[in-house]
């Protein structure tokens, strides 16, 4: 079953807020400076299912403890064992540790997002992260941004057969390369990609994930229309 969810976040300049929030979130961290452990607690009254964290863009810059210090308060909070993680520089010293002493924690799903379009210069593609995912398959897995990534990930038989067994989490938006804009609705008439194919594609499949709209600022008067579409269209 496909699970659609909206990427929220709490704070005032958090760009995924929405106007609504609905049963099923990722949970955005956009900033250390403004995560709140009350924000949880609220989330966990409402019954609110958190099933994806998205963690805050700098925390391979922080202290390793750190941020297991964070991921665990948030799996007692909220039963939440996935987390998505931008690469950088440190994301291999970052990996190795996790690796090594993933015995001391929950058994959590790191998903290294890839940033093919913008050049990263580590584990930027889908097949370097695929490399850790073949080799680590129950602890890591692959985040495919759709605003991210080049025409050709979207060919049929390479989504079949290389990237959805280990993609556990993506992250739906359009892109207009050109325009240099970026997590547009996916349904959106200038944007590069025809992502209804792309869904429907993953229905067909049968894939199990997590199906994120992560959309920008502008665009948040449609994303709670586009999340009760997709939801139904997906797994009615």
């Amino acid at each position: 079953m496909i699970q659609v969810s909206i990427s929220y976040g709490f704070g005032e300049y958090n760009r995924y807020n929405s106007e609504n929030i609905p049963d099923n979130i990722q949970l955005a961290l956009y900033k250390y400076e403004n995560f709140k452990e009350a924000d949880l607690d609220f989330l966990a009254q409402n019954n609110i299912n958190v099933n994806v964290v998205h963690l805050p863009l700098d925390t391979l810059r922080r202290d390793i403890g750190e941020i297991f210090d964070l991921t665990n308060l948030i799996n007692r909070k909220v039963k939440t064992k996935k987390f998505v993680i931008h690469p950088n520089k440190f994301i291999i010293s970052f990996l190795d540790y996790f690796i090594e002493s993933m015995g001391e924690y929950p058994e959590y799903m790191l998903c290294i997002e890839n940033f093919q379009w913008r050049k990263k210069k580590v584990l930027r593609s889908p097949l370097e992260i695929l490399e850790w995912c073949i080799k680590y398959p129950n602890h890591i897995g692959m985040c495919i941004d759709t605003s991210h990534t080049e025409e050709i990930w979207f060919d049929h038989k390479i989504i079949t057969h290389l990237l959805t067994p280990h993609t556990k989490v993506i992250h739906l938006s359009n892109r207009n390369k050109k325009e240099r804009k970026q997590h547009m609705p996916f349904n959106s008439g200038n944007g590069d990609l025809n992502l209804m194919a792309f869904v429907n594609h993953l229905k067909f499949i049968k894939w199990n994930g997590d199906l994120v709209l992560e959309y920008m600022a502008e665009h948040r008067d449609k994303i709670y229309k586009n999340y009760l579409f997709l939801k139904e269209h997906l797994n009615g």
